[in-house]
């Protein structure tokens, strides 16, 4: 019983020096922090209300000449024809970031609506 809590204690002091004791700045910004499990275009929403969010994204998609239709609790699922082909994209809140989709678009298009979704965002953090 000892070995079985001494490695309990062991891991959550591992996983506590690993996750470390910085804070995070608040607010929307592109994700910086070195993670394999959040991708490099996450956006960071902070605390954000959820609702709020995935608001700023329907508008910023639909300003991008995206069809976005709400998916579940925490995603949207945007459409749209590129290049005479309908192209469509899951866009997903995870914790505190808006998780890159991992859907074959363009870069070219993927990019546009990234930072139209982070200026909608600024724009609804500023009200």
């Amino acid at each position: 019983m000892k070995k079985v809590l001494s490695i309990i204690v062991a891991s959550v002091a591992a996983l506590t020096l690993t996750t470390g004791c910085g804070g995070a700045s608040t607010g929307m910004s592109a994700h910086t922090q070195d993670d394999a499990s959040i991708c490099k275009s996450a956006i960071y929403i902070g605390d954000s209300n959820y609702k709020s969010v995935l608001k700023s994204i329907e508008i910023a998609g639909k300003k991008e000449g995206w069809l976005m239709t709400p998916f579940k609790a925490n995603a949207i699922i945007g459409e749209k024809i590129i290049d005479g082909e309908m192209q469509s994209i899951k866009i997903t809140l995870d914790k505190r970031h808006i998780s890159c989709p991992e859907d074959d678009i363009s870069k070219g298009e993927m990019k546009a609506l990234r930072a139209a979704i982070v200026k909608e965002l600024k724009k609804d953090s500023s009200h």
